[in-house]
């Protein structure tokens, strides 16, 4: 039997496999999108309609040509690796029982149904991929059409219809075929027949090796986000040959019960669930219980004020990597056609944050084999990412318009770190904000709301609210070292009235713009000087590499020079440049490591 874990993660490498054979001919058909001339007669548009139908064709068939034995051959590896995990597990609850069952090694029988399934599968994706060439050619010839026709009949320049092209095959390209008619990108197709190939295999060694050792009745496995389904019959004791009732307790026909051999059964399309010997003439056999079931199924997982199931949280999640995917393929293929990718790039990244934000939330996590593209490595995501910083004056007005406080608002919000506030001090200040929030909720959307605090988190002033025209909020200035907190409707980065009362008032140690997203930007007066040596003979630099940030820089011109310190984030990595002036000494605290400097500039990546 397979843990859903060794399931939901061993069909990956096949996947990525056949991802880089979706790619090449998604930006093959790109670029030929790209070459469609719009103002060719009608009966050149078809003759060179033809010739790049046919050409595409050929590059499929040649494509899918060099990668079929590479596909038999990982197929096989992973049956192997998944057969034998198996029967490893099975053959442990015989051994409990004190039953010698024969190496699966030695098996005859076994082996024989591990190469029927290895066969089997390896047919199914050949059958699969032999409709490769039709399909993409097919919804090639279909959008070429639609293009054509926008740009010939003027209801849309030639660019724009060229886009919409390249965007919509991006987004959604059928590239298999199944028997029914339905259609499926590689991807989807890849996962679906490798999971249902390894599972019904490993399902009828089981089978096997339960007559080989004489086994009646099993228990099937359970699992929280179970499909409703299949939620009706996990974690169940059943008989194997028909229902019973054996010493009192009744047991249901298991190949009845959960549909066995069926598609919509056990071992059936893209199913997790196993099934197990048990003995219960050599004692009862712990079953899960109702309250147990019952548990894996509650809807406990809290996301925007509702409550969900686990299968139900994962389905949503599922959704969000599809989405980090869609726009992967579109910066890949905008990229191939020679179109602006920008746009893309820029959703791709705001496509990041939501997944992100929303395994964090409730509790899942980002699995990098759901979210890769095989043709978007590090150098694409770093182009991606300076072209968003690039245009992020050209996108500002993606933030101008004011949003709704909500319950999941609310619970974004998060401690920070920070000198200015000790560990009891950020978690105030996570409390403030999200009562600032609640504040924020019961005016209109578009109207701030600060409060100020002492350095001990104290209040010093009541809630303050701006104007109904959504002016920013006028907070007072102290005489003392004092906390600034106050909402940004839009979600927006500080505004440059906000940095300029940062920088004119030294006594406001630390300010915040929380956005009615519950995400929040921070700024403080982090560069400080070490009391035993006054005049900044010796300064102390703790930046905070902050998850969100890409950058931040901070600089004050002291009476000894400038002193400096800026980072930046690429690449999974950050770049920390720091200068000191001349005749000065500095403590450059990142984490628990100090690094003591002295004139001159550093640069060190974490």
């Amino acid at each position: 039997m397979l843990p859903p874990s060794y399931l939901d993660r061993m069909p990956d490498a096949f996947v990525q496999l056949w991802q880089q054979v979706e790619e090449q001919i998604l930006q093959d058909v790109a670029r030929r999108i790209s070459k469609m001339d719009a103002v060719t007669p009608t009966a050149n548009w078809q003759l060179w309609r033809y010739q790049q139908t046919e050409a595409l064709r050929n590059d499929v068939v040649k494509l899918l040509a060099k990668y079929t034995g590479k596909s038999e051959t990982a197929i096989r590896k992973l049956l192997l690796q998944a057969a034998t995990e198996a029967m490893e597990r099975e053959d442990a609850i015989y051994y409990h029982y004190d039953m010698e069952p024969p190496p699966f090694e030695e098996s005859a029988a076994l082996n024989n149904l591990l190469d029927a399934g290895a066969r089997q599968t390896c047919g199914t994706w050949q059958n699969l991929t032999a409709t490769t060439a039709n399909t993409v050619t097919g919804a090639f010839e279909r959008t070429l059409d639609a293009a054509w026709l926008k740009v010939s009949t003027g209801a849309f320049d030639y660019k724009t219809a060229v886009k919409q092209a390249v965007d919509s095959l991006a987004d959604d390209m059928p590239m298999v075929t199944y028997p029914s008619g339905h259609k499926d990108s590689i991807e989807v197709a890849a996962r679906r027949a490798v999971l249902t190939g390894v599972n019904q295999t490993c399902g009828k060694l089981q089978e096997a090796r339960m007559d080989e050792m004489g086994c009646e009745f099993v228990e099937t496995s359970a699992h929280g986000g179970a499909r409703p389904s299949h939620a009706e019959w996990q974690g169940r004791q059943f008989h194997r040959g028909g229902a019973v009732t054996y010493k009192g307790k009744y047991y249901p026909d298991f190949y009845e019960a959960t549909h066995y051999g069926s598609g919509d059964g056990i071992y059936g399309w893209n199913c997790s669930h196993t099934h197990f010997a048990i003995f219960p003439e050599l004692g009862a056999p712990p079953q899960w219980t109702q309250e147990q079931l019952q548990e894996l199924n509650a809807r406990d997982i809290e996301w925007n004020g509702k409550k969900y199931t686990t299968y139900e949280i994962s389905q949503m999640q599922r959704a969000r990597e599809r989405n980090v995917r869609r726009w992967k393929k579109r910066y890949l293929a905008e990229d191939a056609a020679g179109l602006d990718p920008t746009d893309a790039a820029v959703r791709l990244r705001a496509a990041r944050q939501s997944l992100a934000e929303f395994a964090q939330a409730t509790g899942g996590r980002v699995d990098s084999a759901r979210v890769s593209v095989p043709k978007f490595g590090r150098s694409e995501a770093s182009r991606a990412s300076a072209q968003v910083r690039k245009a992020s004056s050209t996108y500002s007005s993606l933030n101008t318009k004011a949003k709704p406080v909500t319950m999941q608002s609310i619970a974004n919000v998060k401690a920070f770190s920070c000198d200015t506030l000790d560990a009891a001090g950020q978690q105030q200040l996570k409390n403030a904000h999200k009562r600032l929030l609640m504040v924020a909720s019961k005016q209109p959307e578009n109207v701030e709301v600060g409060r100020v605090f002492d350095i001990k988190m104290k209040p010093l002033t009541k809630d303050i609210t701006g104007s109904a025209e959504g002016s920013s909020v006028q907070l007072p200035n102290f005489d003392t070292p004092y906390v600034v907190i106050h909402t940004h409707p839009a979600c927006g980065i500080f505004s440059h009235g906000d940095l300029s009362s940062f920088t004119r008032n030294k006594n406001l140690k630390l300010m915040t713009a929380i956005g009615h997203n519950g995400h929040i930007y921070a700024v403080e007066k982090s560069i400080n000087y070490d009391a035993a040596g006054p005049g900044f003979r010796h300064i102390l630099i703790t930046p905070h590499f902050v998850e969100g940030m890409d950058w931040a820089k901070g600089e004050y011109h002291s009476v000894r020079g400038l002193i400096s310190s800026q980072w930046k984030r690429e690449g999974g990595k950050v770049t920390l440049t720091v200068t000191i002036p001349s005749g000065c000494t500095a403590d450059i605290r990142v984490g628990d490591k100090t690094e003591t400097v002295g004139s001159g500039t550093y640069v060190n990546t974490y």
